[in-house]
């Protein structure tokens, strides 16, 4: 299983996962996991009930699933959902309208590391860099 790693350790630990992964990401199932087509069918009746909700929501959820809650109301196909750029750190704010959805991004924290640019937005830090920054973030020092 591939539970709790980095996608450096599934290519390194994994290349033939990675490398299905990397050609069809869309269809892809990582082992007992689910693929986007999977989830989108999942989320299919939640997004209906999202459509008909009068009142601002928040939807707090993993990346992969912001995805496609975010291909549904930017117009865009199933097959560029897996590829859209949802930014960690970031709130996605959406205000649908009668033909087109707005958006603003509004950016809550910048990482100190640089990250990869594949849509997953993952830290290239070595693992201490990243625990100093968690650790920073969540428990800024007190003045």
């Amino acid at each position: 299983s591939c539970d709790g790693m980095t996608y450096k350790e599934i290519e390194e630990q994994h290349p033939e996962e990675w490398e299905r992964r990397a050609a069809d990401k869309l269809a892809y199932r990582y082992p007992r996991g689910e693929s986007y087509l999977d989830v989108i069918a999942r989320l299919e009746p939640i997004i209906i009930e999202m459509e008909r909700h009068q009142e601002p929501l928040l939807v707090v959820a993993h990346q992969g699933i912001l995805r496609i809650i975010y291909a549904f109301y930017m117009g865009h196909s199933r097959a560029e959902a897996p590829f859209l750029s949802i930014p960690l750190n970031h709130v996605v704010e959406l205000t649908p309208g009668p033909i087109v959805c707005h958006e603003k991004r509004h950016k809550l924290y910048c990482p100190d590391i640089d990250l990869v640019r594949d849509g997953q937005d993952e830290p290239l830090g070595s693992p201490a860099e990243i625990k100093r920054l968690e650790e920073a973030f969540y428990d800024p020092p007190s003045h």
